[in-house]
């Protein structure tokens, strides 16, 4: 299975509108929470037309009190013969609910004095050395909150069927980040913690769940491994455009992480395990104390944020209404889950389709929120008075996400108030207490300081991982401020994607092959592949991970005669055809249609329609007044004009994340 990218580039696939939500504020009583109101609600947000424009097939669950309000299918489980999605037999992906579920398993263990939360797992670990860079232990604590302060590790090999144990071996990670110190989402920390499952318990992964979660639970339909009886069931996935996609394989085989298979009728017995606190139970699998542990905002930027527990986060605290909720989520190619759960109200949701088109997690459960538990309490309390310009300066800097180099806040110091520009727009910060701010729609952020007190972390409106203040950048000597590419270049310096510093960058200079394949792997966030060179005249060059890597994923092809040629020029057209290929293979994105002048090469078109029709350059391209684009498509490319590319992807991804405020991928 290829890894998909963060969801800064995930987004690129996500076009069409959101629905829109009801307004909170309009709604003047609680609305009582029953069977056939449920149902009546859900049949009508189906029948929206936004909905229908962007649904294959749903399932849709909902339980209270230990009854089942709503176990229900819409749409279908395959198009093209028109098969209805079943809730109670139809199998689709969880993606990463997954997670919830294994660190179920990791707090099974841990009642039983079979595990300890707060003991380094490499006692737990025989086999297998994880790499410790910073002193402190790792403890499953650390892993079930992603604080595990793990580095990108190692690509799998593509062409390989990893058993649990191999993939842990072979893709391990290091410990760069002291364990605790910072929130950053991670999966092969839930995939470790699947393999310490097999550790303690002397069961495979698989059947441990099985037995002592899915067994007990009823759920008869729900598996770890894509068995001859799952791949009978299975939802047919479709991408953005509503067209079949290739059901992908788990890797691992039974991977932790993200790899679990069920049904609608599984998932309500799930909920109500994790919402039944009654002794007697048949629901039960955890002690009352476990599960409350599990809900609990174990990492959080700020006491008054909420944050993440065991395998539950809380990611959009703008749609809670001021509820106590936590919830997961999970995506992946044609899949796309959430669960949430309501404890002191004693409500679960579960919601799944099979599409990738548009994302109907938020305005659904926004509407369901706004309708069931309206908004209450009051806006938050401000600083008074108001911080001046001068206490406010130690906030300011460029903070970049830790997961998604693409996404950076800009924080400066107004008169009483902080000024961020952010890929969701411009907003204003005010102070309510130490380190904890709101923005106008009573967003909260919060910053965290380094051990000598100076500010180094910032968690706004991105899900799935803080910010860290960047240090003030140099400059290049041959690209000043008023440079027409500055802005480009200073973006992706600011990224990482290339090397900012007193040197100079060379703008006009030909970037070749080599450099331009390193600038687009980094910005996927890609673990960089450790394998062998599979081209002879890479081997030693300062490029050959970024280039097998690329080569890999499936993004950039040798030549005939088995040579990759890393330092010579890439033309416009070549590099078009290297971030289609990206956005494509790795996320299905769909063909854009613009209005490209020739010449070019037939194997580059839609390369050059794709970059082209998302206008994806510089000042260089030019547009005649009918619209048409000639992007010189035959050209060497300069490395201030890949500059401008990349930069320009990034932006229209940001914006594509702004208008669906989406989460970041989580599988």
């Amino acid at each position: 299975m290829k890894k998909m990218i963060p969801f800064i580039l995930a987004a690129v696939l996500l076009v069409p509108s959101v629905v829109a939500a009801a307004d909170p504020e309009k709604n003047a009583s609680f609305v009582n929470l029953g069977k056939a109101e449920i149902e009546a609600f859900a049949n009508t947000f189906f029948q929206q037309k936004e909905v229908k424009d962007q649904l294959a097939g749903a399932v849709l669950v909902v339980v209270k009190n230990g009854q089942v309000l709503l176990n229900k299918g819409y749409g279908y489980a395959d198009v093209d013969s028109q098969k209805p999605f079943d809730s109670d037999h139809t199998v689709f992906r969880v993606a990463s609910v997954s997670k919830l579920f294994t660190a179920v398993g990791i707090m099974q263990l841990a009642e039983k004095g079979k595990l300890d939360l707060d003991k380094d797992v490499q006692a737990y670990l025989p086999d297998v050395q994880i790499p410790n860079k910073t002193g402190g232990p790792l403890t499953l604590k650390h892993l079930m909150t992603h604080t595990g302060g793990f580095d990108a590790g190692t690509a799998e090999d593509p062409q390989k069927t990893y058993s649990l144990r191999d993939f842990i071996k072979e893709t391990v990670p290091t410990v760069i980040t002291k364990p605790g110190e910072v929130f950053n989402y991670n999966n092969y920390g839930y995939d470790l913690q699947g393999y310490i499952i097999e550790k303690a318990s002397g069961l495979p992964f698989e059947e441990y769940m099985m037995k002592n979660l899915f067994a007990p639970l009823g759920m008869n339909n729900s598996d770890f491994i894509f068995t001859d009886k799952v791949k009978k069931a299975i939802a047919t996935p479709y991408d953005s455009s509503l067209k079949q996609a290739q059901q992908i394989v788990n890797v691992p085989v039974n991977k932790p992480a993200g790899g679990m298979f069920s049904t609608g009728a599984d998932m309500a017995k799930f909920l109500m395990a994790m919402l039944n606190d009654d002794p007697a139970s048949k629901h039960r699998i955890l002690t009352e104390a476990s599960i409350r542990a599990m809900e609990h905002n174990s990492v959080t930027i700020h006491p008054k944020i909420s944050g993440a527990g065991y395998g539950l986060e809380s990611n959009y605290t703008k749609y809670y209404n001021g509820y106590n909720v936590v919830e997961k989520g999970g995506d992946l190619p044609g899949f796309h889950s959430n669960i949430w759960l309501l404890p002191d109200e004693k409500t679960g949701v579960f919601l799944a389709l099979n599409s990738d088109k548009g994302n109907l997690r938020l305005p659904f459960f926004e509407q369901f929120m706004n309708r069931y538990f309206p908004k209450k309490g009051t806006g938050p309390a401000f600083m008074q008075p108001e911080p001046t310009q001068q206490q406010l300066l130690r906030f300011e800097g460029t903070y970049r996400d830790l997961r998604s180099p693409g996404w950076s806040y800009d924080i400066s110091a107004g008169d009483g108030a902080l000024i961020v520009k952010a890929p969701s727009g411009n907003h204003t910060l005010r102070q309510a207490e130490d380190l904890l701010f709101y923005d106008e729609e009573g967003v909260p952020a919060g910053f965290k300081p380094d051990a000598d007190g100076n500010i180094l972390y910032f968690a706004y409106n991105k899900p799935g991982s803080w910010s860290v203040k960047s240090p003030e950048m140099p400059k290049f000597q041959d690209v000043p401020d008023d440079h027409p590419y500055a802005e480009y270049i200073y973006e992706l310096a600011q990224s990482g994607a290339i090397q900012g510093g007193s040197g100079s960058f060379e703008p006009d200079k030909p970037i070749t092959r080599g450099q331009f394949i390193a600038m687009l792997v980094h910005l996927s966030t890609y673990p960089l592949s450790q394998k062998p060179s599979s081209f002879a005249d890479t081997k030693g060059n300062q490029y050959e991970a970024y280039i097998q890597t690329a080569y890999e994923i499936g993004i950039a092809n040798g030549f005939t005669n088995g040579m990759f040629n890393p330092d010579q020029p890439v033309t416009r057209e070549e590099a078009a055809t290297l971030v289609w290929r990206l956005v494509k293979i790795v996320l299905s994105a769909a063909p854009v249609q613009s209005d490209l002048k020739g010449p070019y090469s037939s194997w580059a078109a839609e390369g050059l329609q794709f970059v082209v029709g998302k206008r994806l350059f510089g000042p260089d391209v030019q547009t005649s007044s009918t619209g048409s684009v000639d992007y010189r498509p035959k050209d060497i490319m300069l490395k201030q004009e890949a500059a401008a590319l990349l930069s320009q992807l990034l932006k229209s991804i940001r914006q594509i994340e702004k208008q669906l405020n989406i989460q970041t991928d989580r599988s």
